[in-house]
């Protein structure tokens, strides 16, 4: 995710009609304990550490992009500590209680930076879907997908549990032309989407202040599982 002024606008207004991260929060909370430090690794605008800190001791949240961290850093409440850095290089003082990957690149570096910063249950969400949702034709989503975690974690005999559920994260627009930016910003094709074929993807908005929306109900994977199975202790 490139994160600037414009992207983090337009997460912005998802999130005042969404309850995205507060959903998915609520599908980790029973795997957290009160006693439990957090580290939810690239972590974005940290919406999900925000949402996680009522479960535990407290969240760092990570993430290289420094736009995305200082607008954190404005929200961030007691016990969420914004880190900007490169999470790769991530290296605590001691290992975390928990580590979080949401949506977070390929499986097979969160099993690796998990082994080395993470002492207890290591929770991944993943899309649960083929293809990309805001793109001309079918872009696929290659190995970021939930079906390329199950097989990562298979072939590493890493035992899991998966659950899965969706959550909606549609966007909604103030005008026509704020959706045809986004589409702009976010097709994958390289063909691009006319007026008329964005149109037909929007239903009525929310509010007067957004009279357009694109509905987004994204299906996720959760899986979970414990940091030494991938060390083979």
């Amino acid at each position: 995710m490139h994160w600037n002024e414009e992207t983090v606008a337009l997460a912005r207004d998802a999130l005042r009609v969404n309850d995205y991260y507060g959903a998915i929060a609520r599908r980790i909370a029973p795997l957290l304990t009160p006693a439990d430090r957090v580290c939810d690794a690239g972590c974005g605008l940290g919406e999900l550490s925000l949402a996680l800190r009522p479960y535990c001791a407290g969240v760092d949240a990570v993430d290289s992009s420094a736009v995305a961290i200082a607008a954190l850093r404005v929200r961030a409440s007691e016990g969420v500590r914004p880190m900007c850095m490169d999470v790769s290089a991530l290296c605590p003082e001691r290992p975390y209680d928990v580590m979080i990957f949401c949506l977070f690149g390929r499986t097979e570096d969160a099993l690796k930076l998990a082994a080395r910063c993470c002492r207890g249950t290591v929770v991944l969400v993943k899309r649960d879907y083929a293809y990309h949702r805001f793109s001309a034709g079918q872009v696929s989503l290659g190995e970021f997908t939930a079906q390329c975690a199950e097989e990562t974690l298979a072939a590493r005999g890493i035992p899991y549990a998966a659950a899965r559920f969706s959550a909606e994260f549609g966007q909604p627009f103030r005008s026509l032309a704020a959706a045809e930016r986004f589409f702009a910003i976010y097709d994958r094709s390289g063909e691009g989407l006319s007026r008329a074929e964005i149109e037909a993807r929007l239903v009525p908005g929310p509010s007067e202040e957004f009279p357009y929306y694109l509905p987004h109900e994204k299906r996720l994977a959760l899986f979970h599982f414990r940091a030494q199975d991938i060390r083979g202790e």
